[in-house]
Order: C-alpha cells, then sequence, then structure tokens
C-alpha cells in the first residue's frame, strides 16, 4: 500500500455527539437557532431523512424535522479538533494533506515494514490510536492511489463479501480483525483501547483497485453536481459502468472534467500527497517588572519583545506581515489583538507604529502582568520604485549627453517619453505619445 485515508463521516455531528453523548440517535442540525438567517452547515442521518440537507434555510429545517436539536457551528473547536486529528497522523506518517476538517490523505509506503509490522496490523494498530485518542468514529482505508484510498475509507463501514470474477483471490476490502491480533498476542502498547472497534481498515490490493471501485456509486467521484447529474440521466449509476464506456466518448462529453472521473474509475491516478507548508511563528513573552495599568509600560514592553523577536536566527531578518500581540491580566484574563501590515517590514519601529494606537486605547479591568508578541506571514519584502539615481541638474545634464552619443551611434532617436496628449479621450492610443527625450 501506498496512500491510506482517514476520514470522519459527517464530522460537525460526531464531534457534538462525542461532546453530549444524549444527542445519539436523535435528529442534529448544526448551523444555529431556527431564529436566525442563517444555513444548515451539517446534519445527521435522522434530519436529512426528513428531507433536511446543507444549505437549507434554518427556518425551513425546522418545518421539516420539529424534533431536531438546533446547534451553533463552532468554527474554532472543529478546526482545533480536525488538527489534532492531523498532528496525531503526523506522528505516524511524514507526509499528511489535511483534505477538509475530519479528513485527511497520507502517505503509507514502506512504514509498516520501517516498524517491522505487516501492513494489515500497522493500520489496524493507527485506527485503535486514533479512535481512542479523537473518541471520534474514524474510518480507515488504503490502496495503491490517493483516490482508490478515499473510497475505501468512506466505504470502510461496509464489509466487501465478494469474490472478483473468475479468480480465487479473497475479497477485495480485507477489514483487518482486533481479534486476530489479540489472538496472535499483540496487545497494542496502549494504555486506554476499546476492547473492540466497530470499524476496521480496508486495504484495496493496487491489482484489485478497478474491480473494488466498480459497485462504487459515481457519486463518490470528485466531479461537479452537473456531471453527476447527466450521468444519472445517461443511466450511468455505478464507477464501473462509466468505466466501460470509450473514453474518446467521455471525453467528447464532459471534457477534462471526464477525463479525470473515467481515469479514476480505471484506477488510474497520479495524484500525490501535498503536505501544507507549516507556518513559522516567532513567540516572545515576558513577565512585567510590576503590574501597571499604563500604556507606556507597556509600549516600551513591546518594542523590546519586538527586537528581541526579529533578531532571532529563524526570522533570518525576513520582513513579517502580521503581529499577534497579547497582554495577560492579574484577573486571569488575556486580551489580544492582531494587526496586518498592509506592507511586510521588519524595522521595530513600523510594527510598533502599527500597534501603538490600540495599545494606547486599551481599557483595561486590571493590571497587566505578562506580555507577549507573536510574529508570522515572514515573506520576500515588496519591491518599491525608486529613482536610478538622484536627479539634479548635474545628473540631468549627464544624462541628456549619454542620450545625445547614443543617438549619434545609432542614427536616430532611441530614448523617449511619455507626454499627455488628449488625457480626455475615450481611446487610450490617443490620450499619451511619446517624444524624443
Amino acid at each position: 500500500m501506498e496512500f491510506a485515508c482517514l476520514t470522519v463521516p459527517n464530522f460537525l455531528v460526531a464531534l457534538a455527539r462525542r461532546d453530549s453523548p444524549a444527542l445519539g440517535g436523535r435528529a442534529v442540525v448544526v448551523g444555529g437557532s431556527p431564529e436566525e438567517h442563517a444555513q444548515v452547515t451539517a446534519c445527521s442521518e435522522e434530519a436529512a431523512a426528513a428531507g433536511v440537507m446543507v444549505g437549507t434555510t434554518l427556518r425551513r429545517a425546522l418545518a421539516l424535522c420539529p424534533n431536531a436539536v438546533f446547534l451553533p457551528l463552532q468554527k474554532a473547536h472543529a478546526a482545533a479538533e480536525a488538527a489534532r486529528l492531523t498532528d496525531l497522523l503526523k506522528l505516524y506518517s511524514p507526509l499528511v494533506e489535511a483534505v477538509a476538517p475530519g479528513h485527511a490523505h497520507f502517505e503509507v509506503r514502506g512504514l509498516a515494514r520501517m516498524a517491522g509490522m505487516a501492513e494489515e496490523r500497522w493500520l489496524a494498530d493507527l485506527l485503535e490510536v486514533t479512535e481512542t485518542t479523537s473518541g471520534l468514529p474514524v474510518r480507515l482505508g488504503a490502496a495503491a492511489t490517493v483516490f482508490a484510498a478515499h473510497a475505501a475509507a468512506l466505504s470502510s463501514s461496509v464489509t466487501a463479501a465478494w469474490q472478483p470474477a473468475d479468480t480465487p483471490t479473497p475479497p477485495i476490502a480485507m477489514p483487518y480483525s482486533r481479534t486476530t491480533l489479540r489472538d496472535q498476542g499483540h496487545s497494542g502498547g496502549a494504555t486506554k483501547r476499546r476492547a473492540a472497534s466497530e470499524h476496521r481498515p480496508v486495504i484495496v490490493p493496487g491489482t484489485l483497485t478497478r474491480d473494488f471501485l466498480a459497485p462504487l456509486p459515481v457519486e463518490i467521484l470528485p466531479i461537479s453536481a452537473a456531471m453527476l447529474q447527466r450521468l444519472r440521466l445517461f443511466g450511468l449509476e455505478r464507477v464501473g459502468e462509466l468505466a466501460k464506456l470509450p473514453f474518446s466518448a467521455i471525453q467528447a462529453q464532459f471534457g477534462p472534467e471526464g477525463a479525470r472521473a473515467w481515469s479514476l474509475a480505471n484506477g488510474k491516478d497520479d495524484s500525490r500527497i501535498v503536505p501544507a507548508r507549516e507556518e513559522l511563528r516567532i513567540d516572545e513573552e515576558t513577565d512585567l517588572p510590576a503590574p501597571t495599568a499604563l500604556s507606556e509600560p507597556l509600549i516600551v514592553g513591546t518594542r523590546a519583545l519586538l527586537v528581541r523577536a526579529l533578531q532571532r536566527p529563524e526570522a533570518r531578518g525576513q520582513p513579517v506581515r502580521r503581529l499577534d500581540w497579547r497582554l495577560g491580566l492579574e484577573s486571569g484574563e488575556q486580551i489580544t489583538r492582531r494587526f496586518v501590515l498592509r506592507e511586510p517590514t521588519n524595522d521595530p519601529a513600523r510594527l510598533l507604529f502599527a500597534a501603538r494606537g490600540r495599545i494606547e486605547r486599551l481599557q483595561l479591568t486590571a493590571a497587566a502582568v505578562s506580555l507577549g508578541v507573536t510574529l508570522s506571514g515572514l515573506c520576500s519584502e515588496y519591491g518599491h520604485q525608486v529613482n536610478l539615481w538622484p536627479i539634479g541638474p548635474r545628473r540631468w545634464k549627464e544624462l541628456i549627453e549619454a542620450i545625445e552619443q547614443l543617438n549619434a551611434r545609432v542614427g536616430s532617436p532611441q530614448v523617449y517619453r511619455i507626454v499627455e496628449v488628449q488625457p480626455w479621450s475615450r481611446i487610450p492610443e490617443r490620450q499619451l505619445g511619446l517624444v524624443q527625450l
């Protein structure tokens, strides 16, 4: 196996049910209260059975499913849990790509061998650890291509019990049993493990990728809603039905999107894992010599922290675009402010100038005891247009002499300047003109 996919079906609903077990089995709608002018962000199967869909207005969702529990969308909480799941995968694989909250692709080629374990056993251990640590219903699939691993993860709740035609090979989807692990004397090494797991990793052998994808519905393909609707109108409901059609016919009907879908349906996928680039953040924090509610000590302390942060080796003198400023109070409260610069800079004075006004206007409810800054968004400096040399009477005379010598050598004018001719004209060519310099 080369790639794996880990996903939590209906991530927002699963997260809500994990935090509130009483929601199990009940219709759940995530997006806000019915009184809000907002739309459904996620809904459970029970709510979907009543007609609620993502994008439905909350008022309409209440009319369709009066018994549903309406929950607010907690973006920060969901993002933190999704990042926690991704960080857990990074302990197992060096290449992890977060596709969506609760959905990640990662490379597993050779990792089981490095750990001295069979691939099935290694994947089963990974699934058990992620389920136990996150408390979420995790699905895991592995295959020779990224799309096949994605499809395996989405279909992991269904145990395949069919055999490929005319071959004595085992079932294509091979869930690996935890009972088998225990029978082999494998304890797992974790202190908190479930006695058994409802879900098992689905492993798709590389030679049987096309056969595995064939019975799956066409909705699993990464295609637009318009193409999906047309496939349904043509009577194509399974991936295998699409794969059997001529490539030229699919490409003629659907263009590049159809060509891509046909290749995926036939098990051909050249996608690779593209991990997110980790942003460099430089943190500096200090305790104030004495509690204070005055702005001047805060400004002096902020300047000292900025100078210290920009002198760090990882900064390497690069300009920064974003400054996060935080202040700890005696009451335990923390005040945070974010400053995004229009033009990046590595000058402490300019960074302080961007934050000074808001620091001076702070109305503190308690004395400040600590101060911290975080610099992020490191990038290259913007280009600024400047004069090639200082313009003056002497420089202008030298420029004219150099142009005259150039014209004499070539025999025709070579340098021109732009002048306004008809600035009121709607035709751009008439607005400006070139005149010999």
